[in-house]
């Protein structure tokens, strides 16, 4: 009677025991579901491919700089000459200050967009390189406009290309700049700076209306006075107040926001530039 006693224990036991293994299994089930597909969604965002470069991400009005120095919260520019680029569409306006100097403006136009492979049959003339250039591709290509000839050495290529976001928008396109090699990065202006815009309106009176042509005027951040009238400073300023001044809704072109000023240029019979008060004005978006 002990016996079958024992047996009875035992096999209550066993069932007790076997329950348990089945409700925790199918509780593990339970949980080892949504963690497999967490998993197998993560792997799958990192597995997609990033979106492709293309030139569209490269438009607009561009300002080199060396690197960003974050404990000053300021671009810091240490190479011989300062650059800018306009890219509209596949063309570009590429302008040089030699040693920094805004009295040294160089201007050269020229073409980017993208090849997936070189071909050396394209150099057989600017509209076919130029024809031949895409949206997107491997390479990032560039040459000069309205050379006779073309050569392989006046055709630059990059793979080693992007444009991201840190404090503002960065565009590297790694390619070599002057006849001793000067690399950095581009970060995204509002607007041509006074003294380029001015240069460029003096010699568009030689053929090439640069402004027009490459839409500057589109890519520039504006401001509209909206009291009726607010005076130029030479500086942020009260006491440096000018006899120069704009009236209500009058469109000028924006070079920096601070804030209690703005420095801006006025596009009129003569460039007018300096500082206004903030509260006089409505940045146009």
């Amino acid at each position: 009677m002990k016996n079958i006693t024992y047996l009875k224990i035992i096999f209550f036991s066993l069932t007790l025991f076997s329950f348990s293994c089945k409700q925790n299994n199918s509780s593990d089930q339970e949980n080892e579901e949504p963690v497999t597909k967490v998993i197998k969604e993560n792997i799958s965002q990192v597995t997609q491919k990033e979106p492709k470069t293309t030139i569209t991400d490269f438009q607009g009005i561009w300002e080199s700089f060396s690197y960003y120095l974050e404990h000053e919260s300021e671009f810091k520019d240490f190479n011989k000459n300062k650059y800018y680029k306009v890219i509209k569409g596949k063309e570009t306006l590429n302008i040089t200050l030699i040693d920094g100097n805004k009295d040294s403006l160089e201007i050269y136009r020229g073409y980017l967009g993208f090849w997936d492979s070189f071909d050396s049959t394209l150099l057989s003339s600017e509209n076919s390189l130029k024809e031949n250039l895409n949206e997107s591709g491997k390479f990032l290509v560039r040459f000069k406009k309205g050379l006779k000839e073309y050569n392989k050495e006046d055709v630059e290529t990059s793979t080693n290309f992007s444009r991201y976001f840190e404090i503002t928008e960065v565009f590297d396109d790694d390619f070599n700049y002057d006849k001793e090699p000067e690399k950095f990065s581009f970060k995204t202006l509002s607007g041509i700076p006074e003294h380029i815009f001015s240069a460029l309106k003096k010699k568009s009176k030689d053929g090439v209306n640069y402004i027009e042509e490459y839409n500057i005027k589109q890519y520039s951040s504006k401001i509209k006075v909206i009291t009726e009238k607010t005076f130029f400073h030479n500086e942020k300023s009260k006491n440096s107040k000018r006899k120069a001044f704009l009236v209500k809704n009058d469109i000028a072109y924006l070079e920096e926001e601070f804030d209690d000023w703005v420095k801006v240029y006025f596009d009129g019979k003569i460039i007018s530039s300096g500082y206004l008060k903030r509260a006089d004005i409505e940045i146009l978006k």
